[in-house]
């Protein structure tokens, strides 16, 4: 019997769904319990399938953890360049769209909140990825900084170091409002203010 027209394909967008579930399902039981508290049951429980299908799909708890991890920085990088690129033709608002964009993506994403606390040595154990992806949105702020100083709407400083200051601000931020073992929740004031102050110390005039 033939198959169906286009039944293939929906099947693999099926599946698709199905593993992106997972992932989600299991970044946020990373978050809540921290890699050697999470289960593969608990995992598949979150994300409505069974334990056998994310075994299929990932192997065993390492592989899902990576998968996640690698994903994460990846939607984080997307997402935090996007946000920036809509508002390229003002630099000031182009620095408060990357800014924001990482606590969006954390509430959505919570296992990158791990990182920033360093639990159980996963800064070091994923020390290559993260130190890529944050060079990237660094170089993407001290990119913004250089061009905000050559319009004159930015005070004359060094870009370089300014980016850093930043950086740093912002996981301060996102450290600061995470508690171990709940998903973050931001109080958009605390950090709008804050980045406030922060844009007023470098506008020109």
């Amino acid at each position: 019997m033939p198959t169906e027209p286009g039944y293939e394909a929906r099947r693999k967008q099926e599946s698709e769904r199905k593993r992106l579930r997972v992932l989600q399902a299991a970044g946020a039981c990373f978050a809540e319990r921290g890699f050697k508290k999470t289960t593969m049951d608990a995992v598949a429980r979150r994300a409505g399938v069974s334990k056998g299908l994310v075994f299929h799909f990932f192997g065993n708890k390492q592989a899902i953890f990576s998968a996640v991890i690698e994903d994460g920085l990846r939607q984080w990088s997307t997402l935090s360049e996007y946000r920036a690129s809509s508002v390229e033709d003002d630099p000031l608002g182009e620095l408060r769209a990357l800014f924001l964009a990482s606590f969006d993506f954390v509430e959505q994403h919570p296992v990158l909140i791990l990182f920033a606390r360093d639990d159980e040595g996963l800064g070091q154990q994923y020390r290559k990825q993260v130190v890529l992806c944050n060079r990237r949105w660094r170089d993407r702020a001290q990119r913004i900084f250089k061009r905000g100083i050559r319009d004159g709407v930015i005070r004359d400083v060094d870009a370089r170091q300014v980016a850093t200051i930043f950086h740093r601000t912002q996981v301060a931020l996102l450290i600061a409002e995470s508690r171990h073992g709940a998903i973050p929740r931001y109080d958009r004031a605390t950090i709008e203010t804050t980045l406030d102050i922060f844009i007023r110390g470098i506008q020109r005039g």
